[in-house]
């Protein structure tokens, strides 16, 4: 049986996990087309380069380039754009031309974000014009706000597609923060679904130990996965054996890995499903937090501000996992779910 006495054991683990497919899709060419507004394009790519991690600094091609609005026919490259990102000038009013253009790039069926800079928010009830329905639209009053480079990278990694995300997030500082917290929330939410479907069979305690133990590895991949895109992202050097043996240390000291691993794996049987769950979703937080400030910051988070951290995410492992308990429980009686109905109780 696998040895889990600390976080770095788990990890030991993984020495074969084959990373070749995150490594080549954290070097791919992301195409960012500007359109509209030079200047206040020039703005906003110069506000996402200034902000953000520099530890390890931009790596990769400049995702960012810039033409003109098209009157006619667009331009063969465009078509070939991941992300359209069209600047407006909110104090100036849109021309008919401009604004008959704009709604043209619909046709590209192209991922669009609209930044329309220099006015205040419309009122939620104001439609929106048509000429814009196809778009993901920021509005953005004051471009010195101190929110504003969370707001555009928000906008920007929402539409842009996911398999170019780290890619743009390793060549645009900009970007980092906000691609490491959707990663790290991602990643924790997807192990505590994990941990709450595999528990439906650790109900049948004969089969506990074992099924637990495969978990424990699959929870643990996920979060070397994890912890290996953080470092991409933040523009880290590609070696992930190096990244590995580089993060043990920050990771491994830092939270109580032994006892979260057992109850995992359900080596404390008196436990709930709830409280698993809401361990896995700290775990895995806890991990990821302290692996962001190391590959931005190059800070090793202190053990109080960790214990911290993993507090208020076992709190909110806890509120996610009554969400999902809640929703399977309302699908009991879909093939497969009985058992959990029946069986659970907090």
């Amino acid at each position: 049986m696998l040895n889990w006495n600390n976080f770095g054991s788990a990890f030991n683990t993984l020495r074969e996990l084959d990373v070749t497919a995150i490594r080549e899709e954290s070097e791919v060419v992301v195409r960012i087309a500007g359109l509209g507004s030079r200047p206040l394009f020039q703005r906003v790519v110069e506000i996402l380069r200034m902000s953000g991690s520099h530890h390890f600094g931009p790596h990769g091609p400049d995702p960012f380039s810039y033409q003109p609005l098209p009157y006619g026919e667009p331009e063969p490259g465009l078509r070939e754009a991941d992300l359209l990102l069209v600047t407006v000038d909110g104090r100036a009013p849109l021309t008919a031309r401009d604004a008959e253009a704009i709604g043209r790039l619909a046709l590209l069926a192209l991922p669009t974000v609209i930044i329309i800079a220099g006015v205040a928010a419309p009122d939620e009830t104001e439609p929106v014009r048509p000429e814009f329905a196809h778009a993901r639209i920021l509005v953005l009053p004051e471009l010195g706000a101190s929110d504003v480079a969370e707001q555009i990278a928000t906008a920007i990694l929402d539409r842009l597609p996911k398999d170019r995300q780290l890619a743009a997030a390793r060549a645009v500082t900009g970007l980092r923060s906000v691609y490491a917290r959707t990663l790290v929330n991602s990643i924790s939410n997807t192990n505590a679904t994990y941990v709450l479907l595999s528990s439906i069979p650790m109900q049948i305690p004969i089969l506990s130990v074992p099924i637990a133990t495969a978990d424990m590895l699959v929870l643990t991949k996920n979060q070397a996965l994890m912890v290996y895109r953080l470092a991409l992202a933040h523009g880290a050097a590609p070696d992930f054996q190096a990244r590995m043996r580089e993060i043990l240390p920050v990771v491994g000291g830092a939270f109580a890995w032994r006892q979260l691993a057992r109850t995992l794996i359900g080596l404390i049987p008196f436990w709930g499903i709830l409280p698993r769950v809401a361990v896995s979703y700290a775990g895995t937080y806890a991990t990821g937090m302290a692996a962001w400030r190391w590959f931005a910051e190059g800070e090793l988070v202190s053990r109080e501000r960790m214990k911290a951290i993993a507090e208020d995410a076992l709190r909110i492992g806890r509120e996610q996992g009554a969400v999902l308990i809640a929703t399977m429980r309302a699908q009991g009686n879909k093939p497969g779910l009985s058992l959990f109905r029946r069986r659970h109780k907090e």
